[in-house]
């Protein structure tokens, strides 16, 4: 187990500077609201996607232009869905998804696995953000279920973790 979560740790870590910064760099002059670690029920594949306020608002509107966005709810989905999320597509995660797929029980180690990503999330220094013109006290981390039902609740117990606790806060009255 320990092996396991070590090399975890240290995959996880290099993979979400890399993606971070190239997410960043894309994003520079827009405000980044969301960063959201996903998952499926197995624990065998992990990706990791952001959002902006002004993507959101672009995406929004298109969902309305059609039919497919009428009410609060639907707004709120489009927010927090991190499959909705526009900036996600190149990842540098393939090999951790190998060393998951790999790992017999790996979702028997689903808490351990949450508290490493807000581990590294947490020890990510201010200023990897601030140099693109973001803060990271402004951005909602959290860990999502793509195919599970046990997703709100897995979102609310990590968010905890390695969100400021007004944000958090904020999130969890979605």
């Amino acid at each position: 187990m320990d092996r396991f979560l070590n090399k975890f740790e240290d995959q996880f870590r290099t993979g979400f500077l890399l993606d971070l910064e190239q997410r960043l760099a894309k994003v520079e002059h827009e405000k980044v609201y969301a960063c959201a670690f996903g998952t499926d029920s197995d624990w065998v594949t992990l990706f990791m996607a952001l959002n902006t306020e002004e993507s959101l608002s672009k995406h929004i509107t298109s969902m309305k232009e059609q039919g497919l966005c009428d009410s609060e709810q639907d707004e709120i989905y489009y927010r927090w869905g991190c499959s909705e999320y526009q900036y996600g597509e190149d990842t540098h995660f393939n090999h951790i998804s190998r060393l998951l797929y790999a790992t017999e029980e790996v979702q028997e180690y689903k808490d351990e696995i949450i508290r490493i990503i807000a581990k590294v999330v947490n020890e990510t220094a201010d200023d990897v953000f601030a140099q693109y013109g973001q803060a990271k006290a402004d951005i909602t981390f959290f860990v999502s279920l793509t195919d599970d039902d046990l997703a709100e609740e897995i979102e609310n117990q990590s968010v905890h973790q390695m969100t400021v606790p007004s944000l958090a806060s904020k999130f969890l009255k979605r």
